[in-house]
This record gives structure tokens, sequence and C-alpha cells, in this order.
């Protein structure tokens, strides 16, 4: 313990530093009322998470712009900052968390391929600790990816087991081979909820009540990375919180970008975007 907690004492005090700059819901209540995007470049200049990175970007006007900095911003600001910081074994760690941020392809095969071998890779890992970290987040996170596919697939798609099938990522965690049989079999998503109700993510006291797609996918991350982080304070626990939250930042910022470019009501933005806001 008193190992884990002088390892990681530099890189979780860093990453505790920048999550106090994520955006909150006031903010992204404010961000709602802007009329403009140039109103939102404004903003952001003013944010110490991304005011830097608009130094020698005085040229940004347009939204794509603006997303691409935001985006640049978790690499450039984020990711390199606490790489400097960590130790081999924690580099490994964070590297292969992160690549998932820098997909460039959003092709499921090439999801789904990142998943199998990052997976196979945690057990390389000498330490028992962060070993549990990667399983329960990878662990979970496939599980729930793969939850998301079958349910889009079925609710929009209309897409047959054997379609859904090349769709999922070939990792299960908590659910069992029989479950994802049954939901691949269901004839209906308003079926899923009785499949998954006795599985480890439904059954309990804390058990969703309704499947609702991303909004159970986000529910279940914040739960899990809340359990792990007050499991493991000192592990990668929480600077694998952290950049979960800041990409959750980024994706509202993307969407509350697109609303106001379409001059959406300001309360249609803050349907959209407040549900999500984590931060502060």
């Amino acid at each position: 313990m008193a190992g884990g907690l002088l390892e990681y004492s530099g890189l979780v005090t860093k990453t505790r530093a920048m999550k106090q700059r994520l955006l909150g819901r006031e903010d992204f209540e404010r961000i709602s009322e802007f009329q403009t995007v140039e109103e939102t470049i404004c903003f952001l200049r003013e944010q110490e998470s991304y005011g830097r990175i608009y130094g020698g970007h005085e040229e940004i006007q347009h939204r794509g712009q603006v997303e691409a900095l935001i985006h640049h911003s978790m690499q450039e600001e984020d990711y390199r900052k606490l790489y400097r910081f960590a130790n081999a074994n924690q580099r490994r760690a964070l590297k292969l968390f992160f690549e998932q941020f820098q997909l460039e392809d959003p092709a499921l095969a090439i999801e789904t391929s990142y998943f199998a071998r990052a997976w196979k890779e945690i057990d390389t890992f000498p330490d028992r600790r962060t070993r549990y970290v990667l399983r329960e987040v990878f662990g979970t996170q496939s599980d729930w990816l793969n939850i998301m596919w079958i349910y889009r697939g079925k609710q929009f798609f209309h897409q047959n087991p054997q379609e859904l099938s090349k769709m999922l990522i070939p990792v299960r965690y908590k659910l069992k081979r029989e479950t994802f049989c049954k939901l691949l079999e269901a004839e209906q998503t308003e079926d899923f909820p009785g499949i998954l109700a006795k599985t480890a993510y439904f059954f309990g006291r804390e058990a969703l009540v309704k499947l609702q797609d991303e909004i159970s996918y986000r529910n279940v991350m914040e739960k899990m990375y809340a359990r792990l982080c007050k499991k493991y304070p000192s592990s990668m626990a929480p600077i694998y919180f952290y950049f979960y939250q800041k990409d959750q930042e980024i994706q509202n910022l993307t969407a509350a970008l697109e609303g106001i470019r379409y001059q959406l009501p300001a309360k249609d933005i803050r349907e959209l975007i407040l549900p999500n806001a984590l931060g502060k």
C-alpha cells in the first residue's frame, strides 16, 4: 500500500490539479446561451485548460478548427504532461488506454481489434493492482460497448444476429456468453432489461432500471470509475477517470458548437449537453 502511494503520488496529484480545470455545469449553461461560434472561442480562450492551446492560433474562427484544436488539447496539454511524470509501467498503461482516443478510423473493426489486443496485453503487466484496474476498465467498457452495439443494431438498423455478432468485441468480462446469445436473439430491444436484470451491472440496489443506450453506458462507466478510484486511489484508476471525463467534456463542447452553428435554442442545447456534464 505504501509503495503504491509513493509510486503514484506525483501522477495522481498532477491529475487532481488537471481535474480542477474541467468545465462544470455552470460553464456549459453559459455556453448554451452563446449565439455564435466566435463567442465560444472567446470563452475557451479564457479557460486555463484551453487558453494555452490557442497561443499562435489567432486564425481559429470556424467550428471545425475549434473542434480540431479542442481534441488536440487532450494530447498536447494532458497526455504529454502525465506521460512525463510516469514511470515505465505507468507509461505502458497510459499509452494502452489513450490509444482509444487516437483512433483515426472509427470503424468497428478498428475498435474491436484494439480492445482484443489490449485485453491480451493486460496479463503482461507485472503489478497485480494495475492488472486489476486494467481488467475492470477495459472489461466493463468492452461489455457495454457490445451491449450498445447490439442495442443500436436491433433498434435502428434491424440487423440479424449473424450481422451483429461480427461487430462485437471478442472480450467478455462480467457478461456470460449465454447472455450475449440471448441479446443477439432477442426479438426487440424492450427484452434487454429482462435479459440483463440479474447480471452484475443490473442486479442489486444500484441497478439501472431502464436501458437507455449511451445514458446507461455513461452511468455504468462513471459508477465503475468512482468505485475503482475509491478502492485504489493510488493507481492508474484516477488517471483513467480523468481522461474519461475530459473526453466527455470534449464531446459536450463539440455538441454545443454544433447546436450553436445551427442556431438551436439554448434550451435544446442544454438538454443535449447538461445531462452529460461532469467536471466540477
